[in-house]
């Protein structure tokens, strides 16, 4: 009789195992669907980003920081699909000069190199899309959006963006192009 009770209780006991690991794989699964689902949810509601046309600026030529030195460039904006030529256009001026005061705040040491390149690349991208919204939002001045998008720009300078060939992960401008680029 001993060895009955001993043998039925072991099978209690191992009846249970299988179950619990089984209910425990079951939520396991149910709780990581629940959460892809959720991601991927968030994922379809934002509106996905192309590459559209690409502007070309005429040639820069300005004194580098640190002086003796100086930079010619040519540089290209890709832009967002869908974003409006003509506000690259209108405002070509403040793009320009936002361009050169960038340019002139660097020094040859922060430009030769390929690093230095790619920062600059994605500084001009963030304060060419911070200029562009700010003047969309003209109607509406102030102080205080202006020092959040100031520094947004330095943020987003520094950030490597999402997808890893553009420059930007906002528009209008996801790309900037060297499209020549000399120092002396």
């Amino acid at each position: 009789m001993a060895e009955e009770a001993k043998a039925a209780g072991g099978k209690k006991g191992g009846g249970k195992l299988p179950i619990l690991i089984v209910l425990a794989l079951v939520l396991g699964a149910g709780g990581f669907f629940a959460m892809k689902m959720k991601g991927g949810g968030e994922k379809a509601s934002e509106p996905e980003l192309k590459l559209g046309k690409i502007e070309e600026l005429d040639e820069f030529l300005v004194n580098l920081a640190g002086g003796g030195s100086y930079l010619r460039a040519r540089i290209a904006l890709h832009l967002a699909e869908g974003a409006k030529e003509e506000q690259i256009k209108g405002n070509l001026p403040a793009i320009r000069d936002a361009i050169i005061l960038t340019l002139t705040n660097k020094t040859l040491r922060e430009v030769e190199s390929l690093d230095g390149k790619r920062r600059l690349k994605r500084e001009i991208a963030a304060k060419v899309n911070g200029l562009l919204e700010g003047l969309s939002e003209e109607e509406k001045p102030s102080k205080k959006k202006r020092k959040k998008s100031a520094d947004e720009e330095a943020d987003a300078a520094q950030e490597e963006p999402e997808n890893p060939d553009w420059d930007s992960d906002t528009g209008p401008v996801l790309k900037v192009y060297l499209t020549d680029f000399a120092t002396q």
